[in-house]
């Protein structure tokens, strides 16, 4: 009942400048022309006229549109975007205000960044969602577990979405593998209810295995990866259900 749909959301806190970016302006008519398709896009949630934003969303990406939850936005303004492939493809970050639905923050308004991926066709942008990535996960898809005794909300309440990053930690984010040895990821809950994780990515040649997915208040949980000789460096994320957050983990070889 907690799920908050945010697809790799939070991986775009970061708002300062990539020094590449500057070789990489878009021609003013390309970017004007994304700005106005984001803000149509993410008004007609707002409004929730979801049919009128079907029409901008990719022939591959409908059926995610139609099956997934569309968080109750109470404003939208869109922020950073990042252009790739010769201009026809981007990445937004547009910060919403929302009702969170975490444990402890019922009711509260926040304002949180989304990661939002758009792509040229026929000449027009349109949202869309990487299909093979959400793929890729060892545990499938994931749900939450019963609730249980939640921790209370702080006593400060915060202002905007930055807290929900800190909810959920790993240590270390970073490990180093030879083949046939295994390390292991702590992933601690420090939220103020109950969470649900799973594994986002795989590494070719590294088994990942996780002890439990439902983490509870203060718990933690232990994530194995073992590297087997075809083992090649790569990176997974922990991906946090109720926030949409994603924990990278990066892998190295010896």
């Amino acid at each position: 009942m907690f799920r908050f749909a945010l697809l790799a959301l939070f991986a775009s806190l970061s708002f300062a400048q990539d020094p590449s970016e500057v070789f990489n302006k878009p021609p003013a008519k390309v970017d004007e022309a994304l700005r106005a398709r984001i803000d149509e896009f993410y008004q007609d949630h707002v409004k929730q006229q979801f049919k009128k934003a079907e029409a901008l969303v990719a022939p591959d990406t409908k059926d995610f549109f139609y099956s997934h939850n569309k968080p109750p936005y109470l404003t939208c303004e869109t922020g950073k975007i990042s252009y790739s492939d010769n201009f026809k493809r981007a990445k937004a970050t547009v910060v919403c205000e929302q009702y969170l639905m975490i444990p402890g923050f019922e009711g509260k308004r926040l304002k949180v960044p989304h990661a939002s991926t758009w792509k040229v066709i026929g000449g027009k942008w349109y949202w869309y969602v990487d299909q093979e990535e959400i793929k890729k996960t060892p545990f499938g898809t994931m749900t939450a577990g019963a609730p249980g005794p939640g921790g209370g909300p702080p006593a400060t309440m915060p202002t905007n979405g930055d807290f929900i990053l800190k909810f959920v930690q790993a240590d270390p984010t970073s490990v180093t593998l030879k083949p046939g040895e295994a390390q292991t990821v702590t992933i601690h809950n420090s939220a103020p209810g109950n969470l649900t994780i799973g594994i986002f990515g795989r590494i070719p040649g590294v088994d990942v295995t996780i002890d439990h997915l439902r983490l509870k208040v203060g718990d933690q949980a232990v994530l194995t990866l073992q590297a087997t000789e075809a083992a090649r460096p790569g990176t997974i994320s922990v991906r946090v259900e109720e926030t949409g957050q994603l924990i990278p983990i990066q892998v190295s070889m010896k």
